[in-house]
């Protein structure tokens, strides 16, 4: 059968979603085809009740410059979904809630000062002295040359920075951040990652977060518009079956409305279930699939939805103690049920962002979460939905007295959404697979897969950054490889 498309992209996450528009910008007929009622995926934002928020919290990282806003600008749709920032009363203030040693809680408030580092001596109380290892810390991130930074690939973040006796609230501060952004412990991240992305790109550059009018997923919802609006097809309740092989080579998938077939396919639906489900391990070399089975996921994480009937929470921040980062060590503890009297919270309110997500009455969704076990049939997300509401009670006391309803969620509803569990203990990582040394940098997946015609997309492969900003800049990075493969002339 004749190809019908250029490419089929399956899944319209921030992966699928970029690359399938980039390739439409290019001139190719593309097919997107995601399994949910709308593009986002694990970024996807609902509208129910008057409300508009992410199904967990959900903001870009790192902020300015984002390839979010690269990619609506490569498709000319920057004005259909201009960035949203809260006030600077909002934005500046509690984005930090610390728990100190003696059991109280302290709240980052606005400094007048250029200097990012007077926040911490701010909020953690510190004296000058004591703050002299975090500059001496700053200074040598500012001091490295991009090659020294690439020479850190293999030592993990949390050796490097045993050279600077950090007191511990911003040692917990910047090991709760390495978790939020890599979603697995600092003594498996590789330093020149960290460096460059969290200490340089984030905290010590007064980094900021971003977020779009109409929530994160309406950027991913424009792409896969703007397919459809290019000579493209966009299907949703689309979830494929399989991925169609004829002659050593992808052609096409197959799914519940019929077969469609293409030229290449690119997967935004996970390297796990690409291979050793959709495809079938038949169509690779035995070591690739033993490669691919043994790939490690990312955490996962576990929370709830907050709705309630006056403000409470400031935009978006995290609040933690001296002992609530995790290493792999204290990651397992907590599997075990072990875990640190204060857990590490993250969480964003989409209203504050824009205010269209939600009724006029000063009502507001707050999506707060925190690390748990991918494994979607674990029972460690129900431990850490418990810890986490009665967490927040002591951390806002006056939360309480404004909860109209609140819904769990677990990495069961990550799996269910946007990843299918298929190998054990996998399904609801967070991000895709670990951001570790050994699945990082040089180490990371190629986007290319030994099968001709099947190429791998989102945070998988491909891509460099964190969270979904990486899924979105594997996009890019993807598209040209495509646009190579099929010798059609690069993107301008």
């Amino acid at each position: 059968m004749d190809a019908q498309h250029d490419i089929i992209v399956i899944g319209a996450g921030p992966g699928g979603a970029s690359i399938a528009a980039l390739l439409a910008e290019a001139g190719l007929k593309v097919l997107l085809a995601e399994k949910n009622d709308r593009a986002g995926g694990k970024a996807m934002t609902l509208h129910r009740q008057g409300y508009g928020y992410e199904m967990w919290p959900v903001i870009a990282i790192p902020g300015g410059p984002s390839r979010y806003d690269e990619l609506l600008k490569q498709i000319h749709r920057e004005d259909d979904v201009p960035l949203s920032v809260p006030p600077p009363d909002l934005s500046q203030n509690g984005g930090i809630v610390y728990h100190t040693d003696d059991g109280r809680w302290l709240r980052m408030a606005a400094v007048e000062s250029d200097n990012p580092l007077d926040s911490f001596a701010q909020t953690f109380e510190l004296t000058a002295e004591e703050m002299q290892p975090v500059v001496e810390m700053a200074m040598a991130v500012f001091a490295l040359s991009e090659d020294e930074i690439d020479a850190l690939e293999e030592i993990p973040i949390l050796d490097w920075l045993a050279r600077y006796d950090l007191p511990a609230g911003p040692l917990a501060y910047i090991g709760v951040m390495l978790n939020m952004f890599f979603l697995v412990g600092p003594d498996r991240i590789p330093a020149s990652e960290a460096i460059r992305i969290c200490l340089r790109g984030f905290m010590l550059a007064g980094g900021e977060f971003q977020y779009w009018r109409g929530g994160i997923g309406r950027t991913l919802e424009v792409a896969a518009e703007y397919v459809a609006e290019h000579g493209g097809t966009f299907v949703t309740k689309a979830k494929v079956e399989r991925i169609i092989v004829e002659d050593g080579r992808a052609t096409g998938i197959v799914t519940p409305a019929g077969e469609f077939r293409a030229r290449a396919v690119v997967s935004n639906a996970g390297i796990q279930p690409t291979v050793l489900k959709l495809t079938g391990e038949e169509h690779f070399p035995p070591e690739y699939v033993e490669y691919v089975r043994n790939l490690e996921p990312s955490w996962g994480i576990a929370g709830i939805r907050y709705f309630l009937d006056a403000p409470v929470f400031p935009p978006a921040g995290l609040a933690f103690g001296d002992r609530s980062w995790w290493t792999t060590q204290r990651y397992e503890a907590a599997r075990a049920g072990d875990w640190p009297d204060i857990p590490q919270l993250y969480w964003s309110t989409p209203a504050l962002w824009d205010p269209g997500l939600a009724p006029a009455d000063g009502s507001q969704v707050v999506l707060i979460g925190t690390l748990a076990d991918p494994d979607p049939d674990s029972s460690m997300s129900e431990d850490a939905i418990a810890r986490i509401h009665a967490t927040a009670l002591e951390a806002w006391p006056s939360l309480g007295d404004h909860i109209t309803r609140q819904e769990p969620y677990s990495t069961k509803s990550v799996s269910n959404l946007t990843r299918d569990a298929v190998v054990p203990g996998a399904g609801g990582e967070c991000i895709g697979i670990a951001q570790t040394m050994e699945q990082e940098g040089r180490n990371k997946p190629k986007a290319r897969t030994p099968l001709p015609g099947l190429y791998i997309v989102g945070c998988d492969a491909g891509g460099r950054g964190v969270a979904t900003h990486q899924a979105v800049d594997s996009g890019f990075r993807v598209a040209d490889l495509v646009l190579e493969d099929l010798g059609v002339a690069p993107r301008t």
